[in-house]
């Protein structure tokens, strides 16, 4: 007699049908958590209020247009990756260093930001880490199912 064992699979898919809350949740609470860090900033360290990538619109803009472009590689990792939670991970942590490229090369001025600063550079970087942890700890944790 033959016996036969099965492994578990530890596979964790996305649902669809909560990224219809989970996906605006995370918008809007990266949205109010960078307004947050920017108001601190320009109180607190030093930051032109006048500066034209942290200006509130540019920041709202920005913020929303770029975790759009997060939830679709979420459902594309979902749908196509054998792990898809843990290559996100990766994949975040990847898209998270190419969004740094932006501030520094501001800040090497390379890229035209009138009046970019250490004071600016920084506080883009906090904004920057702070909402791919958000991202990536609502959609892994809120949006998937065993």
């Amino acid at each position: 007699m033959a016996s036969t064992t099965t492994r578990p699979t530890s596979r964790k898919g996305f649902a669809l049908r909560k990224l219809v809350w989970v996906g605006p949740l995370t918008i809007i609470v990266a949205v109010l958590v960078n307004l947050v860090i920017r108001t601190i900033a320009v109180a607190f360290f030093g930051v032109p209020d006048g500066f034209t990538y942290l200006q509130a619109p540019f920041v709202i803009g920005s913020t929303v247009v770029f975790l759009l472009l997060a939830l679709v590689a979420f459902i594309l990792v979902g749908r196509f990756a054998r792990r898809p939670v843990g290559f996100y991970r990766i994949l975040t942590l990847v898209a998270l260093f190419v969004s740094f490229l932006n501030p520094i090369m501001a800040l090497a001025g390379l890229y035209p930001a009138p009046g970019m600063n250490l004071n600016i550079f920084w506080t883009m970087i906090v904004m920057h880490t702070v909402t791919a942890i958000i991202t990536v700890s609502l959609l892994t944790t809120l949006a998937v199912e065993p």
